[in-house]
């Protein structure tokens, strides 16, 4: 990387579906972040990149939703962030000064988590290099709007509350929500943060929420993409720290990220899965296709020159 960024990167003894390009040829870059500080029911985020790296050699590159195979241009795997243990602050700010060289190379990261809460440290560097107009697309079961947890604000339980101490509301966009605590909806009312409920999605159907949220994205600089894998029914994605019943399919996902995908998006992050309560791996599997899709929707956005 050529920078004292790189004294935070140790390099994976996995890349990425086993295989990773040439840098001058790509302008994605996979970053790992097994942050696993602040579990509160199953621990073992540590684990996920990878096994969602080992995960990706079980699938196709090339995306029928999109007509593009990502084999034609791949991307680079960095590695993963060397997290300090002295608290989750102090990590943040590896993971944001990492996140921000990348950006200032003008890389498209690819961060796989890792709990939720390395969306703090990612998302600033993003707002750092773009700007105030830069918005966060989250779909996640939980708002994660409590003010702290368990004695922190440094929680996967507070990731929203934390984005606010620098974006503004209107800069934010949860979809799937269908599990929060009373004070966490209060807050959600008060603030007059967007949302649409796992249930919504479903009695008003894809195209319809898509319609929404192209509204958003069309007021925003740029777009950030946040993936709580919990945001899925258990059904599938089991291996999460935090399932939630009645979620998302992974059908309804990936039909909204055709809908909406543009040039406006300029980083994605897959977070919360949990090895450990995954044996079949069908979790990370579902995580390395997420990858995949983005990649594949978002490379004719990107080159030759962004949107």
């Amino acid at each position: 990387m050529g920078n004292e960024a790189e004294l935070f990167i140790a390099r994976s003894p996995y890349v990425f579906g086993g295989v990773s390009g040439r840098r001058e040829r790509t302008p994605f870059s996979i970053l790992g972040i097994p942050l696993d500080m602040t579990s509160s029911f199953r621990s073992g985020y540590r684990e996920a990149p990878l096994s969602i790296r080992v995960a990706a050699q079980s699938l196709e590159y090339f995306s029928m939703r999109f007509n593009i195979s990502i084999e034609d241009f791949l991307y680079v795997d960095e590695g993963d962030v060397l997290l300090p243990q002295d608290g989750v602050p102090r990590a943040l700010d590896v993971v944001r000064e990492v996140a921000g060289y990348l950006l200032g190379s003008g890389r498209i990261p690819v961060f796989l988590g890792g709990e939720h809460t390395l969306t703090a440290g990612t998302l600033r560097a993003v707002v750092d290099s773009f700007g105030r107009s830069t918005c966060a697309l989250v779909l996640d079961a939980h708002a994660d709007l409590r003010a702290e947890y368990s004695g922190t604000r440094y929680s996967h339980a507070c990731v929203v509350s934390r984005l606010l101490d620098f974006m503004d509301k209107d800069c934010i966009y949860i979809v799937g929500v269908r599990a929060l605590s009373r004070e966490e909806y209060e807050k959600l009312k008060s603030t007059g943060i967007r949302y649409a409920t796992a249930r919504s999605v479903k009695r008003v159907g894809i195209r319809h929420l898509a319609s929404s949220l192209q509204d958003f994205i069309n007021s925003c600089g740029r777009v950030y993409l946040s993936v709580d894998v919990d945001v899925f029914d258990p059904a599938y994605a089991p291996g999460v720290a935090t399932p939630e019943p009645d979620g998302l399919s992974p059908s309804d996902f990936f039909d909204l990220l055709y809908e909406v995908v543009s040039g406006k998006f300029v980083a994605l992050d897959v977070t919360e899965v949990t090895p450990p309560y995954d044996p079949s791996m069908i979790t990370s599997i579902l995580a390395a296709k997420i990858v995949i899709e983005f990649m594949a929707g978002l490379y004719p956005h990107v080159l030759p020159g962004r949107a």
